[in-house]
């Protein structure tokens, strides 16, 4: 790779990482406080919420580095014209194809990480996402063992403790059971969670338990108290069932994709499901590529007027525009109709095709007349005419 094709290819890479970053981190952001309840009321540490919401991060790039390609070829192409740097390179008997050597190249790679990302980074991440969720909310002890505040561990369960001890000791605990017909309130001096083969418990020590119906709890002598040295509170119910896992399609890997299992609920009842991952993984990585051509033919001739630049990137973007439309209408109709399958990889090749036409000059693109007239018209109403001279 020559002097010119690095400069090209670092500027158009760090606009490129530029984006990317910028727009994953916005959208990021407004993901994340999705999942502050892992803070605020599942007791997990700033560390592993942002362990956790940054498992989304795969997600964010592969559905912004499409765009992104196409912001970084378009800022390259606007910055080399600008600086009349590719005119100076066409007088010099470089041609557009020359100039867009490195942001190809560029383009190769990028589509290629966003290939990798759909065929197995994102389902990975997503998989390892709903993992570390279900490990968190069933994780009683760091949702339990939150001291000086009541937590309601579900509906009508009360927990509360004074204070916890660096070996998992608790201390003035206070737990009020309102889920059946009969209220019950436990007061226990100390108590730790125990986890064996039958389940998970909250052994507690010295206390008592006060007991009453909830039709007479308005009675005298409707309170029953019993006092105890050692008492298990089970905890088990808390706990998500681990023996079914419900596995998106989406977080599926390639090979069970193209190899489901029969027993599969999703694959039973809507086959389309796999289908429709499928071909929206693997026609990921072309989509990239689309968008760079389309920028590349509409900037990569010589330009020397702001006008015919705008002009450009006025046609440029709605053209982006409509690949991102067909491709989501295209993507939505894989999962019941399989003619949408051979389209959704159509759509790319067929949009490089035809800017590759353009860019040899073999098809030109014109604004119609009508649009040229009235853009005339304007700029005659609002130009200033010459002053008079004097004689």
């Amino acid at each position: 790779m020559g002097r010119l094709d690095r400069y090209i290819f670092s500027t158009a890479g760090a606009a490129f990482l530029g984006v990317v970053v910028v727009l994953a981190g916005m959208i990021w952001v407004t993901q994340a406080l999705r999942q502050l309840d892992l803070v605020t009321s599942q007791g997990q540490t700033i560390i592993a919420f942002f362990a956790i919401t940054a498992l989304t991060m795969p997600t964010l790039v592969l559905v912004i580095a499409p765009a992104a390609l196409f912001i970084a070829t378009a800022y390259t192409l606007l910055k080399l014209n600008g600086d009349s740097e590719i005119v100076v390179m066409a007088a010099a008997g470089m041609s557009h194809w020359r100039v867009l050597r490195p942001l190809a190249l560029l383009a190769v790679l990028v589509s290629l990480f966003c290939a990798l990302l759909a065929v197995q980074v994102v389902p990975a991440s997503l998989r390892i996402f709903r993992e570390e969720l279900t490990r968190v909310r069933a994780d009683v002890v760091g949702f339990v063992a939150q001291p000086g505040r009541f937590v309601n561990l579900t509906q009508g369960l009360v927990f509360h403790v004074r204070e916890r001890d660096a070996n998992g000791v608790m201390s003035g605990i206070f737990i009020n059971d309102s889920r059946d017909k009969e209220i019950s309130t436990y007061l226990a001096d100390r108590g730790q969670i125990v986890e064996n083969k039958s389940g998970i418990f909250l052994v507690l020590e010295n206390g008592s338990i006060h007991r009453r119906s909830a039709e007479k709890s308005n009675t005298a002598n409707s309170t029953s108290v019993v006092e105890f040295q050692r008492y298990a509170f089970d905890l088990s119910s808390l706990t998500p069932n681990s023996q079914f896992v419900d596995i998106r399609p989406n977080e599926r890997s390639m090979g069970y994709l193209l190899n489901p299992p029969t027993a599969d609920p999703y694959w039973r009842l809507t086959p389309g499901r796999f289908r429709e991952e499928i071909h929206k993984r693997l026609s990921a990585g072309l989509y990239p590529f689309a968008f760079f051509a389309i920028a590349a033919a509409a900037l990569a001739r010589p330009r020397t007027t702001r006008q015919s630049r705008g002009a450009a990137l006025t046609a440029i973007i709605p053209a982006m525009g409509a690949v991102q439309i067909g491709n989501f209408a295209i993507a939505g109709q894989l999962r019941s109709q399989e003619w949408a399958v051979p389209l959704i990889y159509l759509l790319p090749v067929v949009a490089v095709i035809l800017c590759a036409m353009v860019l040899q000059g073999w098809i030109t693109l014109a604004p119609p007349a009508w649009l040229t007239r009235a853009t005339a018209q304007m700029k005659a109403r609002f130009t200033r005419p010459p002053a008079a001279s004097n004689p």
